[in-house]
C-alpha cells in the first residue's frame, strides 16, 4: 500500500514588533556609514592626514639640524678616522690594529651612514681651493667628507678622530693642524694627507682609501686581499658618495 504525501503550505510569518526595531536600526546605522562618506567627512579626514604629515615633516628637520655632540650620543654610525702617521714619519699605530671607520656605536659590525647635511657654498669654496692646491679631483674629497662626517666640522669619533676629514691628532699635528675643527685647516691637511697616499700607491685609489681608513702599516704588510669586512664597507661608501 501507498501512501501519499502532500506539502502543507504555512502561511507567512507575522513581523513583530522586535523585528520592525531591528530593522530601523538598521536603516539608522546604514544612514550613518553613508553620511560619513560624505565630501564634508573625508574632506576633515584629508585635513587631520595633512596636519600629521606636516608634524613629521618638522620632526625630520629638526632631527637633520641636531648638532654633532648629539649625534654621538645616539645609536647609529659616526665614521671615525684611522690613519697612520705621515709617510717618512714614525708610525706610532699598532699594524694590525681593527678599522675604526664606520664602526657603529652600538657594537654593531654593519654600518649605518648618518644623513649627510647641507653643503654650504663656503664649504665648497674650501674644498675647491684644496682640490686645486694638491691636484685633487673635488668629487673624491666630498665623498671623503660626506663619508667621514656628513659634512660636520665639530664631528668626534670616539676614537678622537675629529674634524670634517676626521684626522686623528696625531696626524693633524703632523700635517701642521693647529685647529682640527676649522673646516679649512682640515680639509687642506686631510687632502694634501690623501694625496700623500696617492702618491705612495702610485694613483691607486682604493689602496690609498684602504690607508687612510686602515692604516699604512697594515695595507703595506697585508695588502688589499685581508682587509676588513669595514674598510671593504668604507671603500663602498666613498665610491658610491
Amino acid at each position: 500500500m501507498s501512501i501519499k504525501i502532500e506539502s502543507i503550505g504555512l502561511p507567512p510569518a507575522a513581523r513583530t514588533v522586535s523585528d520592525k526595531k531591528n530593522s530601523t536600526d538598521f536603516e539608522g546605522r546604514l544612514r550613518q556609514v553613508l553620511a560619513e562618506q560624505s565630501p564634508q567627512a573625508a574632506a576633515a579626514r584629508q585635513a587631520q592626514l595633512k596636519m600629521h604629515m606636516c608634524q613629521l615633516e618638522l620632526a625630520r628637520s629638526l632631527f637633520e639640524e641636531t648638532d654633532g655632540a648629539e649625534l654621538d650620543a645616539m645609536p647609529g654610525t659616526i665614521p671615525i678616522g684611522g690613519q697612520d702617521s705621515l709617510d717618512g714619519l714614525t708610525d706610532r699605530r699598532i699594524f694590525d690594529s681593527p678599522p675604526t671607520h664606520g664602526r657603529a656605536l652600538t657594537g654593531s659590525s654593519s654600518p649605518v651612514t648618518a644623513a649627510p647635511r647641507v653643503q654650504s657654498p663656503a664649504m665648497e669654496q674650501i674644498i675647491q681651493q684644496a682640490a686645486a692646491s694638491h691636484d685633487m679631483d673635488p668629487e673624491l674629497i666630498r665623498s671623503v667628507i660626506r663619508t667621514e662626517s656628513a659634512f660636520d666640522p665639530k664631528a668626534k669619533s670616539p676614537a678622537g678622530a675629529q674634524g670634517l676629514m676626521q684626522l686623528m691628532p696625531d696626524t693633524a699635528a703632523e700635517l701642521g693642524v693647529t685647529d682640527p675643527f676649522d673646516p679649512e685647516q682640515n680639509v687642506m691637511a686631510g687632502t694634501r694627507y690623501l694625496r700623500q697616499l696617492l702618491d705612495r700607491y702610485d694613483g691607486d685609489l682604493d689602496h690609498a682609501l684602504a690607508a687612510y681608513n686602515w692604516g699604512m702599516g697594515n695595507v703595506d704588510r697585508h695588502g688589499l686581499e685581508r682587509l676588513p669586512e669595514e674598510t671593504r664597507n668604507y671603500l663602498a661608501r666613498v665610491r658610491q658618495s
